[in-house]
């Protein structure tokens, strides 16, 4: 355990060394600062102003960037590692394949999620200035959404630095994974397969299996509960689930998904020849 607990902080320092760390956390911590600043929140849109305007514009970047970032940055960490040399550095030491493996998806996540969190309680702290209604229920169910997609495509992540022998190789995957979640995300795009012919049950089965969908659908029911704004797919969804078993499978799904690809990468990992 103790190995664990030391692979989790070595991950979370070196992260911290990386350029790409405050990229990021400019990216979103910026972001949100834009928002409060530019005045959307005495915008109104399905009825909401204030900090409840700021999720909205917020959840609509976070869609994008975010698996963006994960699938570039932590497709690279373990096979970067292998072609420098550090891992066979790190094995040396008292350490075993899945402590190091599980040690640096820990401290991932966690270096992931620091200024998503961070942006989201500045907002927080800014609206009690400003003597905004803090919708704490909203934000709560959101940082678990953000959480929940952020294990999923670590998973997948970590999933394809293991099977990579190069870290353009892994760079390339990533990005096409990301391109091909981003292409199905738009439930326009969904609708079109109906005027195929295709089952609709094969398509709900296509918008809850992609995990950006999942998100996009489950967080903005949280501000227009018939989601009449998103489209038919998602309303026929919510009909048939609910908004609780929505928000049930949204977060379970993309743990569920993270953490057993992961384990697949582990798998194969301990494997194949790691150094």
């Amino acid at each position: 355990m103790r190995n664990l607990i030391n692979m989790v902080v070595f991950e979370i320092k070196d992260s911290f060394r990386g350029k790409w760390f405050y990229i990021y956390f400019v990216i979103f911590f910026g972001l949100m600062v834009g928002f409060l600043w530019s005045g959307i929140t005495a915008s109104q849109v399905l009825g909401f102003t204030g900090l409840s305007r700021v999720l909205i514009g917020y959840i609509e970047i976070t869609i994008i960037v975010l698996p963006l970032f994960i699938l570039i940055s932590a497709s690279r960490s373990v096979v970067m590692e292998r072609e420098l040399f550090i891992l066979e550095y790190l094995v040396s030491f008292p350490l075993s394949i899945s402590q190091y493996y599980w040690g640096k998806f820990i401290g991932r996540f966690i270096v992931i999620i620091i200024p998503i969190y961070t942006a989201l309680l500045a907002s927080l702290i800014w609206g009690l200035t400003k003597h905004f209604t803090i919708p704490l229920g909203l934000y709560a169910i959101y940082s678990g959404l953000v959480a929940a997609l952020s294990l999923c495509f670590l998973g997948i992540s970590y999933f394809i630095s293991s099977l990579s022998q190069r870290q353009d190789t892994a760079i390339f995957t990533a990005f096409f994974v990301w391109f091909f979640f981003v292409i199905l995300l738009d439930v326009g795009i969904l609708g079109l397969f109906l005027q195929f012919g295709i089952n609709l049950n094969l398509v709900l089965a296509m918008a809850l299996a992609n995990p950006l969908e999942l998100f996009r659908i489950a967080a903005f029911s949280l501000f227009d509960t018939k989601l009449a704004v998103i489209g038919p797919i998602a309303w026929t969804l919510l009909s048939k689930i609910g908004n609780n078993g929505l928000l049930i499978f949204s977060y379970i799904y993309p743990v569920v998904t993270g953490l057993f690809i992961g384990f697949i990468g582990l798998v194969y990992f301990k494997k194949n020849d790691y150094i």
